[in-house]
């Protein structure tokens, strides 16, 4: 992952940090603590708990290669995701 910041009053900075993919994932862990209400939801709402996990892990793998831009006033920071 990369990050630059844009300071439109002052010479543009840029600071790059390299994430791999799968450490983003190790910090994204702790949301498996709500693995099982998600599971109970789904049995509810009747839906396959199994499917809905591989479509999760689905979207999660297309994330990479993803720009994303946060901006506002006279700051912006770029993350891109590898």
């Amino acid at each position: 992952m990369s990050c630059a910041t844009k300071n439109k009053s002052v010479q543009q900075k840029r600071y790059f940090v390299g994430v791999p993919f799968v450490l983003l994932l190790f910090l994204l862990s702790p949301l498996l603590l709500l693995t099982p209400i998600a599971f109970i939801a789904c049995l509810v709402a009747r839906i396959d708990p199994i499917e809905a996990g591989r479509l999760l892990w689905h979207v999660l793998v297309a994330l990479r290669g993803t720009h994303v831009e946060v901006a506002q006033w006279n700051r912006a920071v770029q993350v891109h995701i590898s």
